[in-house]
């Protein structure tokens, strides 16, 4: 048995390349060595993160909402850390959606019930994640509460951009 030690570590799939060593004493002397590639299979998990990214990036649009879920919950960690203050920056931010939604009403009423139900939703949505922005930046975006809210936002959101996604154009021009 030999003393090397080898690596345990988890090597990539990439070909191996085997050295046959040439015979001796018979046939000519200056042959070139035999040398045979073969391709290593993939590992269970290799497979499943190459099955998972080709489904997360084939569906990408229709996962938008939850991916930007996501990223957001990353920023508010980063910047709770370094700067808590921001909270009461990002909080005016929070009317935002408020404002829009008197600004829309008051330019461009809307023509019929379901404009205006889409409306009201969006800037519900719209405030509530605002308002989670700005409570995360403070409290942390892991902390009590937030963390049912970001669920319940972003699991609203997703449900909204679906049920936009399939709803007929002329609903979503009017929106």
């Amino acid at each position: 048995m030999s003393r090397r030690t080898r690596s345990h570590a988890a090597k990539a799939a990439t070909p191996t390349t085997v050295h046959i060593p040439r015979q001796r004493g018979r046939g000519r002397r200056q042959e070139m060595p035999v040398i045979v590639v073969v391709s290593e299979e993939p590992t269970l998990t290799a497979r499943a993160t190459a099955a998972t990214g080709r489904w997360v990036w084939k569906h990408r649009r229709s996962w938008a909402p939850t991916g930007l879920a996501v990223a957001l919950l990353a920023v508010a960690g980063i910047v709770h850390l370094f700067a808590p203050w921001a909270a009461f920056i990002a909080a005016p931010a929070g009317l935002a959606p408020l404002v829009k939604l008197g600004w829309e009403a008051k330019t461009r009423p809307a023509a019929d019930l379901a404009t205006t139900v889409w409306r009201i939703a969006l800037a519900t949505l719209a405030l509530a994640g605002t308002a989670w922005f700005s409570l995360a930046l403070w409290f942390g975006p892991l902390g009590g509460p937030l963390m049912g809210l970001w669920t319940f936002t972003a699991i609203a959101g997703q449900v909204m951009w679906l049920i936009a996604r399939r709803t007929s154009t002329t609903l979503k021009g009017s929106i």
